[in-house]
């Protein structure tokens, strides 16, 4: 795992999760990240001046990014406020297409998604190992949306983004060659909240076609209970996971504070903003007849007890739902399949579910 002395390193990890971790995680930790300070231990103005110093250099631990046919990017008009978004549009090489045996009527089924970063950091680079692997393994096309990012664009902004960027996919469903019959929405973290949404408002939408998948990885569901600072009182919150990993690697409940204090605001109206089911959709009125859902969560992970109670709260509902926790995986472990098992196993998944998921009909 390599040497943890807290006097030579600026993020040890910490003595309540050192034993929890899965070796492999733990290793990649400490020869990328212990030594970097994270972008939450800095002003937000100090980060943005300088990204990529408090970034963490996926691409060193990611698998080999396979060749696709194509990626162009398109620029997208969205409002509120007026503007546009990149969407990148990644299409399977034909022995991918061919492999996948998914084309019907010479179109592809789709899956529209959504990077992480807290609402905050992030873009199309950061999903762009996970887009090339799921594109060509599965035979897919993938939309990945670079919606706007807080402060400059605090909620609900991420969310009427990826609503219009959806809509746009399916407007333009015959000239990308997507079967709009067979298209799912997908994210990470904070992405695998704008998905949880946007299958709410799929279902809700008037003649809007049906979503066949959310697949939810490390998602925020709920943002009413994250404090704007200080530590989680364990009285007043539901989700165990807050308390017991306050101190997981990557993702510590600081960083979570960070984001969502720049993402909804520390003024008076935090609370009502929280409340949106656009910020917390485990608040929706209802959960029932929403597209199938797979749930993937790190067992190290502040997040992990949200992603167990969305499962819980869907398949209540009538919706269907799969969960799988990972264990001993911190919450970016989906990026890290370069070296981690766990990570390589989770991409295998996530390819099998999608070939279910977009079989042809």
């Amino acid at each position: 795992m390599g040497s943890n002395d807290v006097s030579s390193l600026v993020n040890p990890l910490h003595p309540s999760i050192i034993e929890k971790l899965d070796p492999a995680f733990a290793e990649i930790y400490m020869r990328h990240q212990a030594s970097r300070l994270r972008a939450d231990q800095v002003p937000y103005e100090v980060y943005n001046n300088d990204r990529k110093k408090y970034t963490f250099p996926t691409a060193e631990v990611s698998g080999e990014s396979p060749d696709v046919a194509s990626n162009k990017i398109y620029q997208v008009p969205v409002s509120n406020p007026t503007g546009e978004i990149a969407v990148q549009v990644y299409v399977p090489t034909p022995d991918a297409v061919s492999g996948g045996d998914l084309e019907q009527n010479g179109l592809l089924p789709a899956l529209v998604n959504f990077h992480g970063g807290g609402f905050v950091i992030g873009g199309l680079g950061d999903d762009e190992s996970l887009c090339r692997k799921l594109c060509q393994r599965v035979g897919c096309i993938i939309v990945n949306i670079d919606y706007r990012l807080a402060p400059e664009y605090p909620h609900p902004i991420s969310a009427t983004d990826g609503w219009e960027a959806l809509k746009w996919t399916f407007k333009n469903a015959g000239t990308l060659g997507i079967d709009p019959s067979r298209v799912g929405v997908s994210g990470l973290s904070a992405g695998a909240g704008i998905a949880a949404v946007l299958a709410l408002q799929a279902r809700d939408g008037p003649n809007f076609p049906r979503l066949v998948l959310q697949l939810l990885i490390v998602p925020v569901i709920d943002a009413r209970f994250i404090p704007k600072e200080g530590s989680c009182d364990p009285a007043k919150t539901p989700y165990k996971s807050y308390i017991d990993f306050e101190f997981a690697p990557m993702l510590p409940l600081n960083r979570l504070i960070w984001f969502y204090n720049l993402w909804l605001g520390t003024d008076d109206g935090r609370e009502d903003r929280a409340n949106d089911f656009r910020a917390s959709p485990i608040v929706a009125d209802s959960h029932a007849n929403l597209a199938p859902a797979v749930i993937r969560c790190a067992e190290i992970d502040p997040l992990v007890s949200e992603g167990v109670a969305y499962h819980e709260k869907l398949t209540a509902a009538g919706t269907s739902s799969k969960l799988k926790v990972y264990k001993g995986q911190g919450h970016p472990f989906g990026h890290w399949d370069g070296s981690n098992p766990t990570s390589k196993e989770f991409v295998t998944d996530c390819v099998d579910e999608l070939k279910a998921a977009f079989a042809r009909k």
